[in-house]
């Protein structure tokens, strides 16, 4: 990626803001200082420009301009990091005497170019974050795909509708054929799901950037219309309306405007992480698990800083933080940028004359205030039986509203805290975080980071999604062994994906798995292409379902 992109060239210098293409074209969206169409321009210099001119060839938001122009400017002037070993597999929560591994090789040069870059782009990330478009009082649900992935979009769609979901749908394609073309115009649209495709969208970019697989999902959420965005990975399956989620004085968004869920893993990340952050305090290995990224609920007015931020994480993971942050242990990729990025902007907030938000701009949110909430319900793990051979199709996440319940009912009993999210008190050193509307509008989450030892009392039957990571519910791969979708009993029959009928049922109150065996076969077989799938389809359905 690195090559991709050219470092050295010097930027353009914009003297007027182009105009919104695709998404932007409508005068809804949301931009702060002056009432202005577009968002404020970049006036730095940097390697993006539009293909042709301005009045005849292709043209790209200015946004995107400025995006990847910041971005490429903080690039960290050090060798891709170094990880000597690999961080272990614990699970949450691990032993008393387990420490944070290190296995970090960095040259003193190298950990204060990357202080640098990161400092660097602290010091323009409150304007930054001003820029960040998006249409106001907007709720809706984003993902990602390719061509190569796209047959996964389609049941988590679908899945999305059967629970009565009403929330508006953005899927942003990174690769396209004329079959996903055909799929986002005659099946998804009509279900209010619109694709974003990324070519179009950037048209007018030169260079084009260079992603790789882990980096769409920060660009999806960036390029999303909506306010307040629930991302799903495109493997995730919806099997109750998470509409509520976002919904106005909703708990944990209200308070936080940042959901994630967790992972089962113990954290990995390296100390030097965040020293080269702005030194900011390490947090205690046994204070929360990893996160997971496929499932995440943004506000990007309370959290423009936030997003923003893990897009830099992203953008040099592959070569840096994807490692530091995991130390190649499990899951290694962009699953902890997120997270990680509103922890730092916490720390950093807290130090003397640190990170001050735009609050101007962060608090136009109803009322709402900024904070983050990690979902302490640890997944569960869930597959199926074959022929002796059990195999992990999907893990189930917990209903974040019943999250914050029961967690709040258990610092109630415990005597920890009010049973309510508590406003913070900013430093008494920070001259610029001290005013009162600072504390008022901001949640202090950090106490989420010291109740690992209460007991929650989730209501068990109150998982949300499905998120079928160990094996991609991609119909078009019906016929290839390794995609695991198909298995057969010593009998030589058809078996579920999911097992006892009785045990989804019970845990969603329908059966699930028949009607996005139903409902997807049906798309399938209204593609010509995709005969062959659909015949499969029609065989295991008639003898399974």
């Amino acid at each position: 990626m690195g090559e991709a992109l050219s470092r050295k060239a010097k930027y353009l210098v914009l003297a007027l803001p182009l105009v919104f293409t695709f998404l932007y074209l409508t005068r809804d969206y949301h931009s702060y200082g002056p009432p202005r169409v577009t968002p404020y321009p970049y006036q730095g210099q940097g390697p993006y420009k539009t293909k042709g001119t301005h009045a005849t060839g292709a043209t790209v938001s200015s946004w995107w301009i400025e995006f990847f122009s910041r971005l490429d400017a903080a690039h960290p002037n050090a060798a891709p990091v170094q990880i000597d070993g690999r961080a272990p597999n614990k699970n949450f929560p691990p032993p008393p005497d387990y420490e944070r591994p290190d296995m970090l090789v960095l040259t003193a040069t190298d950990e204060a170019n990357m202080r640098a870059s990161h400092a660097a782009y602290m010091s323009e990330l409150a304007e930054f974050s001003r820029h960040l478009p998006y249409r106001r009082n907007t709720n809706g649900i984003v993902t990602t795909a390719g061509a190569k992935n796209f047959g996964t979009v389609v049941p988590m769609v679908l899945a999305l509708r059967q629970t009565g979901s009403r929330l508006p749908v953005e899927i942003v394609v990174d690769s396209s054929a004329p079959w996903v073309r055909t799929l986002c115009a005659e099946v998804l649209a009509p279900r209010n799901a619109t694709c974003i495709f990324i070519e179009d969208v950037w048209a007018g970019l030169d260079p084009q950037p260079k992603l790789e697989r882990f980096q769409w999902k920060f660009i999806s959420i960036v390029a999303s219309s909506f306010q307040n965005v629930l991302f799903l990975d495109a493997d995730v399956i919806p099997v109750h309306s998470p509409d509520s989620i976002l919904a106005p004085g909703s708990q944990p968004f209200a308070s936080t405007g940042f959901i994630t869920w967790p992972d089962f893993w113990a954290a990995g990340h390296t100390r030097l992480f965040y020293a080269i952050a702005g030194d900011v305090e390490v947090p205690l290995v046994g204070a929360r698990t990893t996160s997971e990224s496929g499932i995440m609920a943004y506000d990007k007015a309370r959290h423009a800083d936030t997003l923003l931020l893990a897009s830099y994480y992203n953008y040099y993971g592959p070569d840096f933080f994807y490692a530091m942050m995991t130390q190649h242990g499990p899951g290694e990729g962009d699953k902890e940028t997120f997270f990680q990025a509103a922890l730092v902007l916490e720390g950093l907030g807290k130090k003397p004359y640190g990170y001050v938000p735009p609050m101007g701009w962060t608090q136009n949110a109803n009322g709402n205030k900024k904070g983050y909430w990690d979902v302490k319900k640890l997944p569960h793990s869930h597959g199926r039986t074959v022929k002796g051979n059990w195999r992990g199709m999907l893990m189930l996440q917990m209903d974040p509203m019943e999250d914050y319940r029961a967690v709040m009912a258990a610092i109630e009993k415990d005597k920890h805290k009010e049973p309510e999210l508590p406003a913070a008190q900013p430093t008494s050193d920070n001259a610029a975080a001290s005013d009162g509307d600072n504390a008022t509008f901001f949640t202090d989450s950090s106490f989420l980071g010291n109740i690992s030892h209460l007991k929650f009392e989730q209501e068990p039957k109150r998982w949300m999604f499905f998120h079928h990571n160990g094996c991609k519910l991609d119909f078009t791969r019906i016929d290839e062994e390794k995609a695991a979708i198909v298995a057969t009993d010593d009998d030589g029959k058809f078996m579920r994906l999911w097992g006892n009928p009785d045990w989804i049922i019970g845990n969603t109150g329908r059966d699930v798995e028949k009607e996005l065996w139903r409902d997807s076969m049906e798309v399938w077989c209204l593609v010509a292409e995709f005969d062959t799938v659909c015949d499969k389809m029609r065989e295991i359905y008639a003898q399974v379902y």
